[in-house]
């Protein structure tokens, strides 16, 4: 498989699906490639919702798919009539049949979609998802080689019809009975979703907020982390690092939250701020220390107290260094 890379200089920025205009646009294959359109048809028809990223004519196993699945005859009579299927092509020669025209007004869909792919963990091509008509993602599509026909992948899907009648119902459950029985529901699907893909039940996440503002449910604190964890990452794959540790500072804050979850917090606002290139070796320090004295029973203690160490040593050697540097220079 062929990593993941785009000609970012043809991506202008923009906010993460955001609509792209009245047309819905689609591909030569017929299938959407705004993801906000593609989640509208599929709420509208009640359909579920396939996601594919791929990379054709730079990637073999993507040009493959291409040609077995979506060239297939029964991808326009089968696939297309029972799935709204989404593709997102990072390939070169996708961007180079554009018109002019064309890509000014898909530049924004590209973004879009590279941040989506993001949010998935995709970085090898191509991938296949499967999702409820609201976007939850219920399972991936893979074959165990890599190649996959039709046979196979129709063969895959009807595999999968179990599990997404599951998360279907799940979902139903969520708008039914009192607010603690929907919160129930919401806790059910959260903990069904692999968590790689929980960032799309971010709508279930706010219900919760919404329905349980006093944490009757006892589950507020879990979910109000959730939201925290969710909006900063959102804001990280944006580029936004400053955004998603102030999410995480907030939410550390709150009194519905565990002693052990605001040390998760403050450990994260310390690693992202260290990641993103920081030299403010003293502010990660405070991070750190907050965050051990939060829990320092915790499993994750000993590596917050490693953590601190090394960061001490950071400022250490260089204190060390500009004191040889001012010596030199006299």
């Amino acid at each position: 498989m062929k990593k993941l890379t785009l000609l970012l200089t043809i991506i202008l920025a923009a906010s993460l699906f955001i609509s792209c205009g009245n047309k819905a646009l689609k591909d030569d294959y017929g299938c959407f490639v705004n993801y906000e359109d593609a989640l509208d048809n599929s709420e509208k028809k009640k359909q579920p919702l396939l996601m594919f990223f791929t990379s054709e004519g730079d990637d073999e196993e993507s040009t493959q798919l291409a040609a077995d699945i979506f060239k297939h005859p029964d991808f326009s009579s089968e696939i297309l009539k029972k799935y709204t299927v989404f593709h997102a092509d990072f390939s070169e020669n996708a961007w180079k049949k554009l018109t002019e025209e064309e890509q000014n007004n898909f530049n924004i869909v590209l973004q879009n979609n590279y941040q989506l792919a993001m949010l998935l963990g995709v970085d090898v091509m191509p991938q296949i998802f499967l999702c409820t008509k609201e976007g939850y993602l219920v399972t991936q599509i893979e074959s165990d080689d890599g190649f996959m026909s039709m046979t196979e992948f129709q063969m895959l899907l009807e595999e999968s019809g179990e599990k997404l009648e599951k998360f279907n119902n799940m979902v139903a459950a969520t708008n039914k009975g009192s607010a603690t029985t929907r919160i129930e529901a919401v806790d059910s699907l959260y903990n069904a979703t692999d968590e790689n893909f929980r960032i799309f039940l971010l709508p279930m996440v706010k219900l919760v907020l919404e329905l349980d503002k006093n944490n009757e449910s006892g589950l507020l604190g879990k979910y109000i982390m959730v939201n925290a964890e969710t909006e900063a990452l959102t804001a990280y794959s944006q580029g936004d690092t400053e955004a998603a540790i102030k999410k995480y500072l907030e939410v550390a804050d709150n009194k519905f939250v565990k002693n052990e979850d605001k040390q998760e917090c403050f450990y994260t606002a310390a690693y992202l701020a260290a990641y993103s290139g920081s030299e403010d070796y003293q502010g990660i320090i405070t991070y750190l220390q907050t965050a051990y004295e939060l829990s320092p029973d915790s499993a994750k203690a000993p590596a917050i107290k490693d953590a601190i160490t090394y960061f001490q040593t950071v400022i250490e050697k260089k204190d060390e260094f500009n004191l040889e540097n001012e010596v030199d220079a006299k």
